[in-house]
């Protein structure tokens, strides 16, 4: 039996610890004192950073190349709707991305690397970051606190995906997650009575003509060959049935793999609500916030990667993407700074014809 046979259950359990006791992005404070006490059970001295929130610790094995092994370790503010034993024991706060599991598989693979160091040699540092889900990102502090090493020659890591199975890892070289910019618009227009819409300026019906005015960049404006996504997640205004209010406010996201798309799609939103507003004797004002860059598989980090887990896996249950996934993460920054991969970890049951998707307050029963 394998020591990944052997640790498995434990990182079972490491797993189910932590989804039942999730923090929040810059609160992970007692999942970094669990990280913490656990590397050094195994006889690592691990380090805090970003305020406690963070952890490394390096194995160091003689002379050779330094790899990051990354996990991030941040929950969102969803109430968990599992009835499992070990659901989240605090209200709103749950594990609906996975981040539990990337946490327990850095956990035990640490266990692994620390007992196998007559087979390799070099520096392997362990990174746990908080604050993935809330930008400007984790990845960026502990690269400020220099946790990521100055010198890497590889950064490695993996996200749970619905697209795949478990047992399965997909792996797409070359560009993969996309780059994120988030939107705000304020319309301002003059409220009024709902029996006299004439005497007001519409914020209501002025948010909604540009809401759908947006939809057009992407489907009539990008190239088909230039994946992008325009999405608007909110749009909040007024109090009762009878009143038009003054304001309307709606958000979104854009999704690219370019700078010169983004900022494309950043110049024509503020073309489109400004065209939009004056039409309908509104004011409206447009704020952008720049997220996570594109993230990038180096090529030949990904097919070595193929080889290595088809031998462990099977060729069947690696899975090569052929095009890439419109979600972010802030992993991109440290593919900034050193060669990585970052890989999809299969998590649907086999032959289930429903599942729970990411960020979902029913995800993560296995």
């Amino acid at each position: 039996m394998s020591l990944i046979d052997l640790i498995y259950p434990e990182a079972i359990e490491l797993r189910r610890t932590l989804h039942q006791n999730p923090e929040l992005s810059g609160k992970e404070f007692e999942t970094a004192r669990f990280i913490r006490r656990y590397l050094t059970g195994i006889g690592l001295s691990p380090r805090y950073h970003v305020n406690k929130t963070g952890v490394t610790a390096r194995i160091v094995n003689g002379k050779g190349k330094t790899v990051v092994l990354r996990a991030d370790t941040d929950a969102l503010p969803i109430d968990e709707q599992n009835t499992i034993p070990y659901r989240s024991v605090h209200p709103g706060i749950m594990h609906a991305c996975g981040h539990d599991l990337h946490t327990a598989c850095l956990l035990a693979a640490a266990k692994v690397i620390c007992s196998v160091k007559e087979h390799w040699k070099g520096t392997v540092v362990v990174l746990f970051q908080p604050s993935e889900e809330v930008a400007p990102g984790g990845a960026l502090s502990m690269i400020r606190e220099k946790a990521f090493p100055d010198v890497v020659d590889a950064v490695f890591g993996l996200h749970v995906s619905t697209d795949h199975t478990a047992g399965q890892v997909g792996i797409k070289p070359g560009r993969d997650y996309s780059g994120v910019m988030d939107f705000d618009v304020q319309i301002t227009g003059r409220g009024g009575h709902g029996a006299s819409p004439h005497m007001t300026s519409d914020p209501i019906v002025c948010a909604c003509s540009a809401i759908l005015a947006l939809q057009t960049l992407v489907s009539r404006e990008c190239p088909a060959w230039e994946p992008s996504v325009l999405s608007v997640g909110s749009l909040h205004a007024g109090t009762k049935h009878n009143i038009i209010p003054d304001e309307a406010v709606f958000s979104g996201t854009v999704r690219t793999f370019s700078e010169e798309h983004r900022k494309f799609l950043q110049r024509r939103i503020r073309e489109i609500v400004s065209a939009v507003t004056q039409s309908h004797q509104t004011v409206g004002t447009c704020t952008f916030v720049k997220g996570y860059p594109p993230g990038y598989n180096n090529e030949q980090l990904a097919h070595r990667a193929k080889e290595t887990l088809s031998g462990l896996l099977g060729k069947r249950n690696i899975i090569m993407r052929t095009t890439p996934t419109m979600f972010a993460e802030d992993f991109a920054y440290f593919q900034q700074k050193a060669p990585g991969l970052y890989v999809h970890l299969g998590v649907n049951k086999p032959k289930a014809k429903k599942h729970a998707g990411i960020h979902s307050s029913n995800f993560g029963t296995r």
